[in-house]
């Protein structure tokens, strides 16, 4: 195994010029080195990059460096982007795509903790329940694999892999409404509805649903964010209306036939925002109509009009598997989602940083393994119990 090669493909990787095999063959090679000799190798690679021309210290790349490098668990960051953009623009290139590994060497004794008494955890169950029809709530996980709760003719069951799973047996007299709520702090929970559409809640979401679809629509209730898989109707001319209700703005219906699609739509966000990934979705909000096209996403606000645009679709569904996935986000906006996956309450001190972030985070990370990736913004947090100060 060749040193010099790792620091060649580095060389290409922090010009852009890495291929995806190269790139493979750099993971692979990565994989089988020593920690002091990669260590070495990529900090040969930081000092290179980090040119003049980047306005970074050679103390602040130091740092920096040293926060990445005291991870255990692989995390692929991009980079994280401040107003002024010269601050970190060495991390940038030197990280996209890497693996960081944890190396020997400790960390500086002047670094401040984040949480003044202990971390927290990533939700490592699912807490939903579901509401039936009588008002009675049943914990979802409480439910024995295969066991059978009956709605009018319709059977609930749980899969072993914890999803729910209604199977009508007869025709309803009338419409029997359930809601699953999936709250904060809690794995995300799946549930396939009576006609065979698949949806997947993220923390902090509900849905309202009938037991049994009939008549000559499906229509569903949602707040908070869920992926949407519509199974066709059995003559393709039933359509399937999620009505998007938050208390902050007004309602607003999505119709489609067949199709996925993501929706976002937390109360604590400024907007709501309709990602289509297949198919074919008409938005409808404030005597607004609007139909978009796979890898476009809707966003809307009370009193704006409908805006379109193209973001990345892998990262807008990243929550279903398993990741933070960002490209230009506000710290903001990061902080929201963890806040709801870590069942924390986030205040600020003095005014909300304007910083962005880029990359990927495994949503099994701790808390406070996800909050020093974003100190590299020099944004800085201090975690009392569920309490989460951010300092600057």
């Amino acid at each position: 195994m060749s040193i010099d090669r790792i620091t060649a493909l580095l060389e290409k990787l922090t010009s852009n010029t890495c291929t995806w095999q190269e790139k493979k063959e750099l993971f692979t090679l990565i994989e089988s080195v020593d920690d002091p000799q990669l260590k070495a190798v990529l900090e040969a690679a930081w000092l290179q990059y980090n040119q003049p021309v980047h306005n970074l210290s050679d103390y602040s790349s130091r740092v920096i460096l040293d926060n990445i490098l005291q991870r255990k668990q692989p995390i692929r960051v991009l980079f994280i982007q401040k107003w002024r953009a010269a601050a970190v623009a060495a991390a940038a290139a030197l990280l996209i795509g890497i693996s960081i590994y944890k190396f020997t060497g400790t960390p500086s004794a002047t670094k401040e903790p984040i949480a003044s008494v202990s971390d927290i955890k990533a939700p490592v169950t699912h807490k939903a329940t579901i509401t039936l029809s009588n008002g009675q709530q049943v914990p979802a996980d409480s439910i024995s694999a295969h066991q059978l709760v009956m709605q009018g003719q319709t059977k609930v069951v749980r899969l072993a892999n914890g999803e729910i799973v209604y199977q009508p047996q007869g025709q309803h007299d009338e419409i029997l409404l359930n809601t699953l709520t999936n709250p904060k702090g809690s794995q995300v929970t799946s549930i396939t509805l009576s006609d065979g559409s698949r949806v997947w809640l993220n923390a902090g979401t509900s849905l309202t649903y009938p037991v049994a679809f009939s008549g000559r629509e499906r229509k569903v209730t949602v707040s908070g964010e869920a992926y949407f898989e519509v199974a066709a109707a059995g003559d393709h001319k039933i359509p399937f209306s999620v009505n998007i209700k938050t208390n902050q703005r007004d309602s607003s219906l999505v119709t489609v036939l067949g199709t996925h699609f993501n929706i976002k739509a937390y109360e604590d966000e400024a907007d709501t925002r309709v990602t289509l990934l297949q198919g074919s979705v008409q938005v409808d909000h404030q005597q607004q109509g609007l139909r978009i096209v796979p890898g476009q996403q809707a966003t809307y606000a009370d009193g704006q009009k409908i805006n379109v645009s193209t973001p990345s679709t892998d990262d807008v569904v990243a929550w279903k598997e398993g990741l933070f996935a960002y490209q230009n986000n506000s710290i903001a906006q990061v902080l929201r989602d963890a806040a709801r996956w870590y069942d924390i309450d986030v205040v600020y001190a003095g005014k909300v940083p304007g910083d962005t972030f880029t990359g990927e985070i495994p949503r099994t990370a701790t808390l406070t393994e996800l909050l020093q990736i974003l100190q590299m913004s020099r944004v800085h947090f201090r975690l009392e119990g569920r309490r989460l100060t951010v300092l600057n």
